[in-house]
């Protein structure tokens, strides 16, 4: 586990600046390759992060725990496999999408196990969103997650702080379990 969570944290906000500094028109047009990779990078190691940071139960508030994301969700339109799992409108409806609000956490673990992972762009070429579904989900649907609300969820991870937590002996677990841990 974690011993100290500052500097995963000084990390997290290392990636989201790695992610605002490749996500230029300039960066996405004469580097297409290195900047993508550098995109994906940032994305995937953020998500690696916090789920590591809210695996240890006691580095992170009970809001951080709990921290939501609207989505929008995109039905599969046929089975999803090696050679279906690409942005096409064949394979998943964009026309019709669920909002919904989801953990952090959950965005975390599908990308983690992601089965499918592309960019949605804006009109000016840079990225606006990312699309993601795991290895378990990706026959229900596929995520789209705006850039702007993760990096907002990135800084949230990254100045949260406990300042105060209340834990119980649990016999069955043989281990101490968190009840509560209030955010500074």
């Amino acid at each position: 586990m974690i011993f100290e969570s500052y500097p995963w944290k000084q990390d997290l906000l290392r990636r989201k600046r790695m992610f605002i500094k490749y996500n230029t028109v300039e960066q996405l047009e004469n580097r297409n390759a290195a900047a993508y990779t550098a995109l994906e990078k940032a994305i995937f190691y953020s998500a690696f992060i916090i789920r590591k940071l809210i695996d240890c139960k006691s580095k992170l508030s009970d809001d951080a725990d709990n921290y939501a994301i609207a989505v929008k969700k995109h039905k599969p339109l046929r089975e999803i496999n090696r050679n279906r799992k690409w942005p096409d409108i064949q394979n998943h409806d964009f026309e019709h999408s669920e909002s919904e609000t989801v953990k952090g956490r959950d965005i975390c673990n599908w990308l983690i196990h992601s089965y499918v992972f592309f960019f949605g762009y804006n009109e000016e070429g840079t990225v606006e969103g990312f699309f993601v579904a795991s290895d378990r989900e990706r026959n229900n649907f596929l995520c789209y997650v705006e850039i702007k609300d993760w990096l907002a969820y990135i800084d949230f991870i990254a100045n949260d702080s406990v300042v105060e937590t209340c834990a119980v002996y649990s016999k069955e677990k043989k281990d101490y379990c968190y009840i509560t841990k209030r955010r500074g």
